[in-house]
């Protein structure tokens, strides 16, 4: 699912460094780049000013223009409050809506203070001079607090870069217990407004419209709706996940003014996926294998001793198989459930990963692997990343398809060898290394995320250690 829609839309895409807590049998289209992903208001319970009390109800006052009418319009349908309990009633229902979460009594700047100290994704990456996804820099005093939510220990904020480009939200179980803290573009949280895409609770999203006080969300399973939290500049939470870490999906948001006028109601759409083919007409075509008969230890550009290949993985292919299978079922569930995978063509056309894959490449060390497997007709790879021996913890995959000139896509994760090449060199940020050559592909070391993302450059060599091929590549720097 390498395209740029997705990544805007899919919340996981773009997050810091943090393996996910939830379970990931429930990911579904967040599958892809997990491994790195890290985990002001007005008072809810305000009985607004204009309401007029009936029968020891408060209702949104009709008192406008007859042209206008009373919130919630065409429907005749209005929200109302329980002057006594605070409890808001969804009027086109009957149901009561469940609170929502509690305004934080932290002031901005403490809400900033304890968050800055765990902002160390941004910190790590930009020490180590890798591309990092935005331009934002690392938190600090000037960002804004624009919600935040929860008691003197416990807190669940969205924060706002000073270029208004990025919103880090930065969920925290008592005053030095970060529980998960990400950077997300401000586009990619105001498309959670409309896109049915799987988020956490934690996850804020963006009204689009001025002047909401009170947002009212449907969400996937619930029978009843949810009051969010009102920020400023329309941003909402649902506050801080506790025990609840399921993904949730939002069915429908309304938004209200400060006189009750229904202002805003949208129904996010699903998210399709761009269409991905395979073309039945196509296999891969990998280089011819050659064996080197100079084997460099040091690059001859500068000199320097090259790092050696990061190691072949000591586990069977079987045993890979059997582990990315359990990364691979993810998809197939998400295409019963119609996610966003339902109609992409390079998820179905090869079938669920089996042991008939070929396991063309495969590195790491005990639990730790990477391996990129080749479906039985060659068309089609899929590759995963796994830190531990299940699926229940944190992971990395993708699929692709082969090219018309029987050739698999760029990737980010590991390259195929070009014709007479039978040694590889890449300039990494730790200095040159040697890369693992195995079956026409190659991989320089045991990376996920896209956290390291960098444009490096690669050398070929051939058979006598002579230069063949000299171009530059994007790969995922990082290692894990």
């Amino acid at each position: 699912m390498n395209n740029e829609i997705e990544h805007l839309l899919a919340t996981a895409a773009d997050d810091a460094d943090r393996p996910l807590g939830t379970d990931v049998d429930d990911l579904l289209v967040r599958a892809r780049r997990s491994v790195r992903r890290t985990r002001i208001a007005t008072a809810s319970t305000a009985v607004l000013t204009t309401a007029a009390i009936i029968g020891g109800v408060a209702a949104w006052s009709a008192a406008r223009p007859e042209s206008q009418g009373p919130a919630g319009r065409p429907d005749g349908q209005t929200i109302t409050i329980d002057v006594k309990t605070g409890r808001v009633v969804d009027n086109e229902t009957g149901k009561t809506v469940v609170p929502a979460p509690p305004l934080s009594p932290l002031s901005d700047a403490e809400v900033l203070s304890r968050c800055s100290r765990y902002d160390l994704a941004y910190a790590r990456l930009a020490h180590s001079e890798h591309k990092t996804s935005d331009k934002a820099g690392p938190l600090n005093a000037q960002w804004k607090v624009v919600v935040k939510s929860g008691d003197q220990s416990v807190l669940n904020a969205l924060l706002q870069s000073p270029d208004k480009s990025v919103v880090t939200t930065c969920t925290m179980s008592g005053p030095t217990k970060p529980d998960s803290i990400s950077r997300t573009s401000t586009a990619n949280v105001a498309a959670r407004s409309q896109y049915r895409n799987p988020l956490t609770i934690q996850d804020g999203f963006r009204v689009p419209v001025p002047g909401v006080t009170r947002v009212l969300v449907d969400l996937a399973g619930e029978s009843s709706p949810r009051e969010a939290l009102v920020g400023t500049d329309g941003f909402v939470t649902l506050g801080h996940p506790a025990k609840d870490s399921k993904l949730i999906s939002l069915n429908r948001i309304r938004g209200y003014d400060s006189s009750g006028k229904k202002v805003y109601d949208q129904t996010p759409k699903p998210f399709t996926a761009p269409a991905r083919t395979v073309d039945p007409s196509v296999t891969v075509k990998t280089a011819t294998p050659v064996t080197p008969v100079v084997v460099l230890t040091k690059d001859p550009a500068t000199g320097k001793p090259l790092a050696p290949p990061p190691p072949v993985s000591p586990l069977t292919d079987e045993q890979i198989t059997t582990r990315c299978r359990g990364v691979d079922a993810i998809y197939f569930k998400d295409l019963s459930q119609g996610g966003v995978n339902s109609d992409d063509g390079v998820i179905k056309a090869a079938g669920p990963v089996t042991k008939a894959w070929q396991v063309a490449l495969k590195t790491g060390t005990g639990d730790k692997l990477t391996a990129l497997l080749v479906s039985p007709d060659k068309r089609v790879y899929a590759w995963c990343h796994m830190l531990t021996s299940t699926a229940k913890g944190p992971y990395d995959y993708t699929r692709g398809a082969v090219q018309a000139d029987g050739k698999f896509a760029h990737s980010f994760d590991f390259g195929m060898v070009p014709d007479g090449v039978a040694q590889i060199v890449l300039d990494l940020p730790k200095g040159p290394t040697r890369a693992l050559i195995s079956n026409g592909y190659f991989i320089w070391g045991l990376t996920g995320g896209n956290s390291g993302i960098k444009n490096v450059r690669v050398h070929g060599y051939d058979a006598q250690g002579q230069q063949i091929y000299n171009q530059q590549m994007e790969v995922d720097a990082d290692f894990d």
